[in-house]
């Protein structure tokens, strides 16, 4: 069976976005890393698989 493994979306507001991906599909943040211009945050359901 096909699974998604990874996507990327670009989001103006970190912490409004992080709060709706909790909300609606309990997700928690994974592992983040910071930039300069940018910050990647990995997000996801815990203990998943």
């Amino acid at each position: 069976m096909a699974k998604l493994i990874h996507t990327m979306i670009r989001m103006q507001d970190l912490q409004r976005s992080l709060q709706f991906y909790q909300q609606a599909f309990h997700f928690s943040v994974a592992h983040q890393l910071d930039f300069p211009e940018f910050t990647l945050v990995y997000v996801g359901v815990q203990n998943c698989c």
